[in-house]
């Protein structure tokens, strides 16, 4: 066996021995430059691993390497996930080494094409992207469009968090970007009906949402129930609000659907 960073990978993600092997000679070779380090050796190097942002980048650069099975690349992404830190009571706090890649919605894309990317990795996509909005630009826009439509159709996620995704990601791109996504949202036959009235709502309204979105994300351990005014600048700090321009198609599909 090839050492503590092979053995690492091995362990981590299933694979055979000798991709393990490959695995650990990639690391040791990308490695120093993407961390700016020249002195790691195989035992800080699984340490460092262990941060999401640097499996994450490392995972992101082999996503079209050959030589490793897909079913090795898909083992990575979900090991990004797998890193990722969701709170586990009320008002925990993030840390910053526990945040994502940024790439992550790449990573994503990589699970929802093999099959694999679950409501566990949904939520906690979610909680990546609330602590850090510039995730969904920091990939193309195919990208981030794709993901956002497979995340739609995904009755199992929940509506609620749904939606408040959907609204994280109008918030982070441009108006235009915006104005189409929604439009193409109303259009889709893939969405439930239910949900293009849940959004709906939220557009409509004169805060952008925030409000509603406040009251999401308390139910979904965002951050503390016991926010006593939802609509305190402390609240609404991290929260995203919707364009005004949607608000007319948004009014459009209230007013057809009642």
């Amino acid at each position: 066996m090839g050492g503590a960073l092979a053995a690492s990978f091995q362990a981590e993600l299933r694979c055979r021995e000798p991709e393990a092997e490959l695995l650990a000679r990639l690391a040791r070779e990308r490695l120093p430059t993407m961390l700016g380090s020249t002195e790691d050796s195989d035992e800080d190097l699984v340490v460092r691993l262990r941060d999401p942002r640097v499996f994450g980048t490392f995972a992101e650069s082999l996503g079209g390497d050959r030589r490793l099975r897909a079913s090795t690349r898909v083992a990575m992404a979900e090991h990004v996930f797998d890193l990722l830190s969701l709170p586990l009571r009320e008002g925990d706090v993030f840390l910053v080494e526990t945040r994502a890649p940024a790439r992550l919605l790449a990573l994503a894309v990589v699970l929802v094409e093999a099959g694999a990317f679950t409501a566990l990795h949904f939520l906690h996509l979610v909680y990546a992207v609330f602590l850090d909005r510039t995730l969904i630009t920091k990939v193309d826009r195919p990208t981030r469009s794709a993901l956002l439509r497979h995340i739609l159709g995904e009755v199992d996620f929940g509506e609620r968090l749904r939606t408040f995704y959907a609204c994280l990601h109008l918030a982070a791109i441009s108006e235009p970007e915006a104005h189409r996504e929604f439009r193409r949202l109303f259009k889709s036959r893939s969405v439930a009906d239910s949900f293009k009235t849940s959004l709906a709502r939220v557009a409509v309204a004169k805060d952008g949402g925030s409000i509603e979105l406040v009251h999401i994300a308390m139910e979904e351990g965002l951050f503390p129930m016991n926010v006593e005014d939802v609509g305190s600048p402390a609240a609404l700090a991290n929260i995203p609000r919707l364009p005004e321009s949607l608000r007319p198609l948004g009014r459009r599909w209230l007013n057809r659907s009642s």
